[in-house]
């Protein structure tokens, strides 16, 4: 428990354009948790698009394995935005269409813990991914390879770091069943190996994690629906090789709406957590904005 404690404190809680993800080192993740929902599935024509995300992280709680809290007076507030650049090619692979896309996090994050505060913002890791989307009816299907570079601002001394400090990646599986006028469901799966941090010796665990959406189209243009994401890490991390017997869980759920029009579609939610371990405990707000070129 003390190398646990030590590392939980002393570490960084870092890269909060996935800030709602928190197990692995100091209880963060790279995988933006209940960023997707409707659609999610099925990629658009060819073409170029620009996704905008803003996400707003709170939470007052870090809990432990058996549910009760594991650092004292903890506090974090972290916002996001994130525009993501999508370009569909006219090329095929393996009879699926190839796209390629690109998300640069911009962060800001304030942090209280242990009474400790700190407050940084910046650029946060860079993440890139190429993928392939498939359609047949009213069902689609995308995969991808996600690579999140250590590009973001980090320093070991700091308390909030907006840099994870390590790469991670990340096979991506999504399934979306829409009818025009009826039901939309919606499911993007991942599976996240981690490398470690060189500056702390610290090894992530891998984990999975999921993002669901059931939606009801209730006008041609309006979608109400119940989103959400479940979290589940499935190996321990490591301090100097040492097994330190700590990994994370989740499930959120929470209402969500979609409008759209010719060109454009705004999609908001808002999560709140529940199943928490060894993370921190909290809500989120999305909001996600997707034009085309």
């Amino acid at each position: 428990m003390k190398i646990k404690t030590l590392s939980l404190v002393t570490g960084a809680l870092a890269l909060i354009f996935s800030v709602n993800g928190y197990a692995t080192e100091n209880g963060s993740d790279t995988f933006a948790l209940g960023a997707e929902g409707v659609l999610s599935g099925a990629l658009p024509p060819p073409g170029i698009y620009l996704l905008t995300y803003y996400q707003n992280y709170t939470a007052s709680d870090f809990v432990g394995a058996d549910g009760h809290t594991l650092i004292p007076d903890f506090d974090i507030d972290a916002k996001a935005i994130v525009p993501r650049l999508v370009w569909m090619t006219e090329e095929k692979v393996l009879g699926g269409q190839l796209g390629f896309y690109a998300a640069q996090p911009l962060v800001n994050l304030r942090l209280n813990m242990a009474g400790n505060k700190d407050h940084n913002s910046g650029l946060g890791d860079f993440i890139f991914a190429p993928m392939l989307g498939w359609h047949q009816g009213n069902h689609h299907w995308a995969a991808a390879v996600e690579t999140i570079f250590p590009t973001g601002d980090y320093d070991k001394d700091e308390l909030a770091n907006i840099g994870k400090n390590y790469y991670t990646f990340r096979p991506i599986l999504a399934y979306t069943f829409s009818q025009p006028q009826g039901w939309d469901i919606s499911a993007k799966l991942s599976y996240s190996f981690n490398t470690e941090n060189k500056d702390t010796h610290y090894q992530s665990g891998d984990y999975f994690a999921a993002d669901y959406s059931i939606g009801y189209r209730i006008q041609p243009n309006l979608l109400l629906g119940v989103q959400g994401y479940a979290f589940k890490q499935t190996s321990d991390d490591e301090v100097d090789d040492i097994n330190i017997d700590f990994k994370g869980q989740a499930l959120a759920y929470g209402p969500a709406i979609q409008y759209q029009k010719d060109g454009w579609t705004l999609e908001a939610k808002y999560l709140k957590e529940t199943e928490v371990e060894n993370r921190p405990k909290g809500d989120a707000t999305w909001l996600k904005f997707v034009w085309s070129f």
